[in-house]
């Protein structure tokens, strides 16, 4: 009996430090991958999900499709030029399929973000057509080309994305809408849907989704299983996502089950 009970105690105290890693690992990642986990503990999937079910319960994490994210990073926002060298190469090559679907005499908008950056930079030079953007660097850029007609939506100009957001944006939005929409994103979680870290940049997002005849997600693989703070919508909102080839089978597969369509750029 006695010996039973160290082993059960035994037991609980490798769960109990398991658990301890799984959380500093999160603190200094801010994402973790279940099947990453396993390898790394030598156990089964089965017996990490517990684990960061568990540490759910306990408000040490939040679950997301296929791991779990740190809540601290909910918020976190990092800077316009913090993220243009992230997987510089995959959002070229999302930025330049994205490009191709804009089609003689469409009015397009063009969200802000390093990845729709991308798509601007990539703009055909053999048609004419209409941008509209909320991001004042992105109407610079746009301006240079003869082609194009480029209108900003005002408002609010938030430093650290250099979008523009609140009423003043809602106000320009209103009798406006657009053949196809591109919008970055900073999670894409099947569960959670498409966030950002500003709620103020959510709720323009969603209406430019409502104004749009047709809406491409643009992100990279990085940006899946990720939870922002601010949703925009579902997934099942919006009419396509363009990553690129780095996004795991097993989530394009779970992916492949909405009515979304999914391309992959090859970098």
């Amino acid at each position: 009996m006695n010996s039973q009970r160290k082993a059960t105690n035994r037991q609980h105290m490798l769960t109990e430090q398991r658990r301890q890693v799984i959380l500093e690992q999160l603190h200094s990642r801010k994402a973790v991958k279940t099947s990453e986990l396993s390898e790394t503990f030598a156990v089964s999937s089965m017996t990490i999900r517990n684990d960061l079910n568990a540490l759910a319960e306990q408000g040490q994490l939040m679950r997301v499709h296929g791991g779990a994210i740190s809540r601290q990073w909910l918020t976190a926002e990092p800077s316009y030029h913090d993220k243009a060298d992230i997987n510089r190469a995959e959002k070229e090559e999302i930025g330049r399929q994205a490009a191709g679907l804009i089609e003689e005499g469409m009015a397009v908008f063009i969200g802000n973000g390093t990845t729709t950056m991308e798509i601007i930079k990539h703009l055909p030079q053999d048609r004419h057509f209409r941008v509209f953007t909320n991001a004042l660097n992105h109407a610079l850029e746009v301006s240079q080309l003869p082609q194009a007609e480029v209108f900003v939506v005002g408002g609010y100009l938030r430093e650290v994305s250099l979008a523009m957001i609140g009423r003043l944006a809602h106000q320009a939005l209103k009798g406006i809408y657009f053949d196809l929409a591109f919008l970055g994103v900073n999670g894409i979680s099947i569960d959670y849907g498409l966030t950002i870290p500003s709620l103020e940049e959510a709720e323009v997002a969603a209406e430019i989704i409502e104004r749009s005849q047709r809406t491409v997600i643009v992100a990279d693989h990085a940006k899946f299983g990720v939870v922002a703070h601010g949703k925009i919508a579902d997934i099942t909102d919006i009419d396509a996502i363009i990553t690129d080839s780095g996004l795991d089978p097993r989530l394009l597969n779970s992916l492949s089950n909405l009515d979304v369509e999914i391309n992959t750029a090859m970098v």
